[in-house]
């Protein structure tokens, strides 16, 4: 932070905003007015703010307020690590003016120094499974300087109060723009680009893509924005947006492969361009418009290799799934027959589940990536698991909106996902054709379900339609693993009207009303029964009409089973005959309902396709 940003009276303006129980110089946590999801910890329930600098003092109140209210901070424990910060606050002889008033590498050291001095400062460890699927343990920093880096930083940014556009890290969620909440990163950052009048045209090119594109494809362009920086920085420091030539992107295609591999440095060439197409367009950088780098020049990897897990690799999955807690165990059962990106899965709403009048159950979620809301049909056994889940979150969490409430009821990080079941691939031993421990990636479920879809010849355009690409060119990734198993004939949804079991027409509307979602459901989820479908509710239990189905009100049926209605009609009749000859009058009247129903939706079929 600049230091010309701080002054006296935003200070003032700060602590103005301590309302009530956080203006006072001792916290009685038992009466903090934050008390849902925080943990009262009986010898830790107190904070004494009693630092001798007043100034400081009250910056602590502000940011330690801000980690209790925004929910950053669970537990009173933490009382114990403010109490040991205050105490070497203490120590120092002349008094800061303001946590600002040196850079947080400053407090850090001065912070260090008296922790050692202490024999206090102890550096923790984290255990994680890393990108070659080996375990490393990894040193993290004393539990006192996180405190310190914490309230530091939320005093940062309370300071800062520039327009986000001004800074060079922006934070989108203060930009209202939408932003992926199970990322841990919800910032465009511009520091590394070192030519200024490179940064100021990044900036105006980002605001721009941000009303356009979502945020993590924003933040890849910005990336590639980056690394030309560095270029320029390495070739011509001193370089003007003048020096923007043909010549000098040339040069920067042979520095690519230097930095990037052949599939990243695709990406980079087509986000430069298009950078400096846009910026020349809008007259943010002073450079022709005519095309400086060709289309034959865009680096072109090789075909992408197949990405679906192994079936060899699930069935190992699935054998040790039942070693994974709740909620992970139903999130990759989900993300096995959905095959949605995990952003989607764990922002999943609570009310995500629907059904149709044939009773099939669809899933609706956000596609972050398009903006837009996408539905897909699932099996039933996926419809209890997420119906399993809701309940779960509505008795331990009632306030909760979204399926997969973490402990603090936000989302869950991606990072977290990846971790669990990597961690569960390692400590099982879960390895592929080649004896090598397989290594979890999310999106390769997706994959696995895009390939399956391919082998069981389900035609492209509906692959397309139930992953949500918007083009065929990603679904012909798919099709290329699996092209050589494509039927030469594929199944086709009989589109019909659809009658109950009185012959009354069912209209169906919404999204759920469309001939791809209902193609999946007759292709690809397995029917219920010969001769129409059932449409009790899931979550209601088993039909409690067993052999009855043509008294049953859950039933449904269209014109594609008329035959088999009007074989059952006649065989309906010679049950009639016989049993009026017999004078068995009970068999009479049940079959003279069945024979009535019969009738009716034999009639209302014909009518409707007359």
């Amino acid at each position: 932070m600049s230091p010309n940003l701080w002054k006296r009276a935003k200070q003032q303006r700060l602590f103005a905003e301590l309302q009530g129980f956080w203006r006072e110089n001792i916290w009685d946590m038992r009466n903090s007015p934050v008390k849902a999801g925080l943990t009262l910890v009986a010898r830790q329930r107190y904070l004494y703010f009693e630092c001798k600098f007043q100034a400081i003092n009250n910056e602590l109140k502000y940011a330690c307020w801000k980690k209790f209210s925004e929910g950053g901070w669970r537990t009173t424990a933490t009382s114990t690590l403010v109490h040991r910060l205050i105490k070497w606050l203490n120590t120092l002889n002349s008094p800061p003016s303001s946590f600002m008033s040196q850079s947080f590498e400053s407090w850090r050291a001065g912070y260090t120094s008296y922790l050692k001095s202490c024999g206090m400062y102890n550096q923790g460890t984290t255990k994680r499974v890393d990108a070659q699927q080996c375990q490393r343990v990894s040193p993290r920093d004393s539990s006192y300087i996180g405190t310190l880096r914490q309230l530091f930083f939320i005093l940062d940014k309370a300071y800062d109060d520039r327009p986000e556009q001004e800074k060079d890290v922006w934070d989108l969620r203060r930009m209202a723009i939408p932003v992926s909440l199970s990322l841990s990163d919800s910032t465009l950052n511009f520091s590394s680009i070192q030519q200024r009048w490179l940064r100021k045209a990044a900036k105006a090119y980002l605001q721009y893509c941000l009303a356009i594109y979502a945020d993590g494809t924003c933040r890849t362009r910005l990336q590639s924005i980056t690394c030309f920086s560095e270029f320029l920085s390495q070739e011509r420091p001193k370089a003007t947006a003048k020096a923007i030539t043909r010549m000098l992107l040339l040069k920067y295609l042979s520095y690519l492969p230097q930095r990037l591999n052949i599939a990243t440095r695709k990406g980079n060439v087509i986000n430069v361009r298009t950078f400096l197409e846009v910026a020349a367009r809008e007259r943010w950088l002073p450079i022709g418009s005519k095309r400086m780098i060709y289309d034959e020049e865009v680096p072109q990897p090789p075909k992408p290799q197949p990405r679906y897990i192994p079936s060899a690799v699930l069935d190992q999955l699935n054998r040790h799934l039942g070693n994974m807690k709740a909620p992970w165990v139903q999130m990759v059962l989900i993300l096995q027959e959905c095959g949605m990106r995990l952003s989607e899965l764990l922002g999943l709403a609570l009310d995500c589940l629907t059904q149709d009048a044939r009773g099939t159950s669809y899933l609706r979620f956000m596609q972050g990536k398009m903006k837009r809301e996408h539905t897909i049909p699932v099996s039933q056994e996926i419809a209890r698991v997420i119906q399993e889940q809701q309940q779960s979150v509505r008795r331990s969490r009632p306030s909760s909106t979204i399926l997969f409430p973490n402990p603090r009821g936000k989302v869950f990080k991606q990072s977290t996902f990846t971790q669990r079941i990597n961690h569960l691939a390692y400590k099982h031993e879960i390895r592929d054709a080649n004896g090598k421990l397989f290594r979890f990636q999310s999106h390769q479920f997706r994959h696995t379900v895009g390939t399956r879809m391919i082998n069981l010849g389900v035609p492209h355009h509906f692959i397309q339609r139930y992953l949500g690409h918007l083009g065929p060119e990603m679904t012909s990734r798919y099709a290329h693993i699996h092209g050589a198993t494509m039927k030469e004939k594929l199944s086709e949804y009989l589109q019909g009207t659809l009658v109950d079991v009185t012959g009354k027409t069912l209209h169906e509307s919404g999204p759920l009303d469309t001939g791809d979602l209902q193609w999946f459901t007759r292709n690809v989820l397995a029917q219920a029964l010969t001769n129409g479908y059932c449409a009790i509710p899931i979550i209601a239990g088993p039909c409690p009409h067993p052999n009855a189905c043509l008294n049953c009100a859950h039933f449904r049926t269209d014109i594609s089973f008329l035959e088999a209605h009007k074989s059952e009609l006649r065989e309906t009749d010679r049950v009639i005959a016989k049993a009026t000859a017999n004078g068995w009058a009970r068999q009479i009247e049940m079959n003279e309902r069945k024979r009535n129903n019969l009738v009716n939706i034999i009639t209302s079929l014909e009518r409707a396709h007359a």
